[in-house]
């Protein structure tokens, strides 16, 4: 019996100690699964800031696009312009030469004709 009472207390002591640790590790582990769920919506709360700031970069950029492809079409446009108003000016220009070099030519044709036919004073 001398053993019996020693031996018990041991039993106890350990048995209690380990019901202590488990009941320790288990808010242990409450801790730990709450401290894990904060940092996921953290992670996902920067995740989610993140897609939004590249959203907004991406539509910034297209935006730029737009504009610099509409800036060069109307470059286009007005140089397009500048090379037909050019073009009808010197259309213009060769049907005024070609109207001066037929007055002319009509007018030596006629002095030539006059020349050859004689006179009847």
């Amino acid at each position: 019996m001398r053993f019996v009472i020693p031996a018990m207390a041991t039993v106890l002591m350990f048995g209690t100690g380990a019901l202590a640790m488990a009941e320790e590790a288990g808010g242990l582990g409450s801790e730990l699964k709450n401290e894990m769920g904060s940092m996921a919506g953290e992670a996902k709360g920067d995740m989610k800031a993140e897609q939004e700031q590249m959203k907004e970069n991406f539509k910034a950029k297209k935006d730029q696009m737009k504009a610099d492809m509409k800036a060069k079409r109307q470059q286009m446009k007005s140089e397009m312009k500048e090379k037909r108003d050019a073009l009808k000016a010197e259309k213009q220009e060769m049907k005024k030469a070609a109207k001066a070099k037929k007055a002319n030519a009509k007018k030596n044709a006629k002095e030539a004709a006059e020349s050859l036919t004689p006179n009847l004073d």
